[in-house]
């Protein structure tokens, strides 16, 4: 669940959940929630943020980094890693770090 009620934010952070187990399958990621039982499977796209994530970087700079390896503009990429990012915390995959206002 998150714990910024405004959701992700461009210079939020993220922690990964304990109960979830990442791996790999080619270009793509698939993700089990341990606690729930259940599969979650990332593109070629998500799986990059993923790895992202698990690096510790910002949302900022995850779009960024989707920015340098695909042709996308930065708006979109970034709108694009904030649906992500809020979608993994509703499944309770992610935790969004607090930052300052």
């Amino acid at each position: 669940m998150s714990t910024n009620n405004g959701g992700p934010r461009p210079e939020s952070h993220v922690k990964i959940s304990k109960s979830v187990y990442a791996r790999a399958f080619g270009a793509e990621i698939v993700l089990l929630d341990f606690n729930r039982g259940e599969y979650f499977g990332l593109d070629e796209v998500g799986a990059e943020v993923w790895r992202r994530l698990e690096a510790g970087d910002s949302l900022n700079r995850v779009a960024e980094v989707i920015v340098e390896l695909y042709e996308v503009q930065k708006e979109t990429a970034l709108a694009d890693v904030l649906n992500l990012v809020a979608t993994l915390s509703e499944h309770s995959l992610v935790s969004i770090e607090p930052t300052a206002a």
